[in-house]
C-alpha cells in the first residue's frame, strides 16, 4: 500500500475492462486459455473452462492464472495513476460473455457466420428455454470486489450488466414476448447481486446498459430503461450508482447509432447518481445535453477513445475536460474511457490512461 489520497475533483477511471497482456493470446492459440465462462454455477473459476483440453488446466491452475491476470490489471491501473479501479474483469472472458454462458436455462446456438469481416452475427446466441426469474445470481461480483479491495488502496469499482444489458446475447423469444419481459425477469437476480456487493463494502457500482441490438422483439425506450434501472437500485443505500450507456464496442466497432438525444431528458428519471457516456470518440458531440442535468448528477465522461490507436496527450484530454467543465463542476466530473479497454493493446491502454491521469493532475493544480 502507498500514501495515496483520493482526489477531491476529477478522479480518473475506466468503464471496467482492462487491456489483456499479449501472452494471453499464446494461451488461447494453444487451446489453453483459462478465460471465458466457467461451467454453469461456478463463476469463481473453481473448474476448468469449456474447451480446455483435459489435464491442461486444473481448478487450482485456472484460479492461479486468473488471480495473476487480475493482479496485473490492478497494478497497471495503479501505475497509470488511476483513482477508481476495477479488477480488469478478466475472469468474465469479456464484459458479458462469461456471465451469459454461466446462466442456467440457456442453450448455446453457434454463430451463424464464421468467415469474412467482423460482425455482430459472428457471436454465439443463447436461446432461453426456461423462465429466468428463478435465477438467484448472475455472477459472483462480490468475490471480484473483495479480491480487488484486498489488493489496492485506490477506490474499488465493480461494473455489472443491467437488466437490458444482460439480454444482449439472448434469444428470449421461446419464453418471452419482448426484451422488456426478459429484462424484468432478471431484475431479482441483479438486485440480489447488488445487495451482496453493498454488504461486502462496495460503494461504487456501474450498471452497464450499452445500446446493443436485440436477437428478438426489441422494445427498449427511455421509459422502459428507467423503469428497469429503478427496479434494481431503489431502496439500496450506501453506494454510488453510475449507469454506463455506450454504443457498444464489438471488436472496437459500435453497435448503434451514436446519439443520446432520444434518451434525454427522460433518462434523468433514473434514481442513480450519474451517467457514464461516450464523448471522446465523437469529438465531444452532444455534451450540451449535460447542461440540462440537475447539478448534483455525476458525469463520468468517456474522454478516452478506445477505438483509435492514437494515444491522447494530456493536452488533448485537458481540452476535453475544459469542455465538460462548462456543464459540470469538477467535483461532479470523472475522467473515463468511452468503453472497455479489453481489445486495446496493453501498452496503448497504459499510455492513454497515464495521459488522462496527468491531465487531471495539472487541472487540479491550475483549476
Amino acid at each position: 500500500m502507498t500514501d495515496y489520497r483520493y482526489p477531491s475533483a476529477l478522479p480518473v477511471t475506466t468503464t471496467g475492462g482492462w487491456a489483456r497482456p499479449g501472452w494471453f493470446d499464446i494461451l488461447e492459440g494453444a487451446g489453453l486459455s483459462p478465460g471465458g465462462a466457467p461451467p454453469r454455477g461456478t463463476p469463481d473459476g473453481r473448474a476448468s473452462a469449456p474447451g480446455v483440453p483435459d489435464g491442461k488446466f486444473g481448478p487450482a491452475d485456472r484460479q492461479e492464472l486468473l488471480d495473476d491476470y487480475c493482479q496485473l490489471a490492478i497494478r497497471d491501473q495503479e501505475a497509470a495513476d488511476l483513482d477508481i479501479l476495477t479488477d480488469g474483469e478478466h475472469r468474465r472472458g469479456g464484459w458479458i460473455e462469461g456471465l451469459t454462458a454461466s446462466m442456467p436455462g440457456l442453450v448455446r446456438r453457434p454463430a451463424p457466420r464464421r468467415l469474412g469481416a467482423i460482425g455482430w452475427d459472428q457471436l454465439p446466441v443463447y436461446e432461453v428455454h426456461e423462465p429466468l426469474d428463478q435465477i438467484e445470481s448472475i455472477w459472483d461480483f462480490a468475490a471480484e470486489y473483495e479480491f480487488l479491495r484486498a489488493r489496492t488502496d485506490r477506490r474499488p469499482k465493480v461494473g455489472m450488466p443491467g437488466p437490458y444489458g444482460i439480454t444482449t446475447e439472448l434469444d428470449f423469444s421461446p419464453v418471452y414476448a419482448s426484451r422488456r419481459e426478459c429484462a424484468d425477469a432478471l431484475v431479482p437476480a441483479i438486485r440480489s447481486d447488488i445487495r451482496k456487493l453493498v454488504a461486502a463494502g462496495c460503494d461504487c457500482i456501474q450498471i452497464e446498459e450499452p445500446l446493443t441490438p436485440s436477437h428478438a422483439a426489441e422494445d427498449r425506450t427511455p421509459e422502459n430503461l428507467v423503469e428497469v434501472i429503478n427496479a434494481v437500485v431503489d431502496g439500496i443505500t450506501g453506494c454510488t450508482f453510475i449507469v454506463h450507456i455506450c454504443f457498444g464496442s464489438f471488436r472496437r466497432l459500435p453497435y448503434a447509432k451514436r446519439t443520446y438525444r432520444w434518451l434525454f431528458p427522460a433518462l434523468l428519471d433514473a434514481n442513480v447518481h450519474g451517467f457514464s457516456l461516450e464523448f471522446g470518440a465523437r469529438e465531444m458531440a452532444e455534451i450540451d445535453l449535460v447542461g440540462k442535468w440537475d447539478r448534483d448528477r455525476i458525469l463520468s465522461a468517456g474522454l478516452i477513445d478506445i477505438k483509435t490507436h492514437y494515444s491522447e496527450t494530456p493536452e488533448d484530454i485537458i481540452e476535453r475536460v475544459r469542455t465538460c467543465l462548462e456543464y459540470r463542476d469538477a467535483d461532479k466530473l470523472e475522467i473515463s474511457t468511452d468503453c472497455g479497454l479489453r481489445r486495446v493493446p496493453r501498452s496503448l491502454a497504459i499510455s492513454k490512461m497515464s495521459a488522462a491521469a496527468e491531465a487531471a493532475r495539472r487541472l487540479r493544480e491550475t483549476g
